[in-house]
């Protein structure tokens, strides 16, 4: 995570970090590295499975616990959440209103589209408003071939060449989409081993693993001569409509 943090501040660049509840636990210096140096601390969940597996009553005891832990560590209570995997698919369609309830502003948990872990075909690609009043960030997506990827993070910021991520960053931005970038600790670690998340294919978890040192490079050249600010700084310009399931 140091590579990463030392870049955002070379760059003078904040971004959000979604983190999970056994980091916040294990390690609490991180978190307060984190939020020290300028940067939106949210959350990634109390634990990091798809939430159709969950039931909403222990969703709801995790997220409160999980909330009130990074409220402590930094001072302020989380207003964001991502799900792990872009899991909010409509077998989840009960997860907006349980994260209004415990008071979050926001998610970034929709893929509007299918994918082999999670997504949610037919949702709007655009920021939208849950009938709860929380607001959706879905995940930045655009085709290729008869695929439609979140191009802009994870093993796609990696394997896709440069002049392809150009191509679907300008087929976003003349959309009106905003665009955003994402990653794991495991995109920038070169030295260990695969990533392997349930129903992930060997072919996937391959993917997951190689090529990781082009990261922070493609980040870098992302970064350069544009100002990257936390989800919860754009809050206060967003204006979407409400969409019902």
């Amino acid at each position: 995570m140091g590579p990463l943090l030392d870049l955002l501040d070379r760059h003078g660049s904040h971004g959000t970090f979604f983190v999970l509840d056994a980091v916040a636990r294990t390690e609490p210096g991180l978190v307060r590295d984190i939020a020290r140096r300028g940067h939106e601390v949210a959350s990634h969940g109390y634990a990091h499975r798809h939430l159709a597996e969950q039931s909403a009553a222990a969703f709801r005891t995790g997220m409160a616990d999980a909330r009130d832990r990074l409220a402590e560590l930094t001072g302020a209570a989380p207003l964001g959440f991502r799900a792990p995997y872009f899991s909010l698919t409509p077998k989840a369609a009960w997860v907006p209103e349980v994260l209004a309830e415990l008071g979050f502003a926001y998610s970034s948990s929709l893929l509007p589209a299918r994918n082999p872990l999670a997504g949610w075909p037919g949702a709007p690609r655009d920021a939208f408003r849950w009938p709860s009043g929380l607001v959706e960030l879905p995940v930045p997506v655009a085709r290729t071939g008869m695929m439609t990827l979140p191009f802009l993070g994870g093993m796609y910021l990696r394997w896709l060449t440069p002049w392809r991520l150009g191509a679907m960053a300008r087929a976003w931005a003349e959309h009106g989409g905003v665009l955003w970038s994402y990653c794991h600790p495991y995109d920038l670690d070169t030295a260990g081993g695969a990533a392997q998340p349930p129903q992930a294919s060997a072919l996937v978890q391959l993917m997951l693993w190689l090529n990781r040192g082009v990261t922070l490079p493609r980040l870098e050249g992302l970064l350069a001569g544009r100002q990257s600010v936390p989800f919860a700084a754009r809050l206060r310009e967003v204006d979407v409509p409400v969409w019902v399931p």
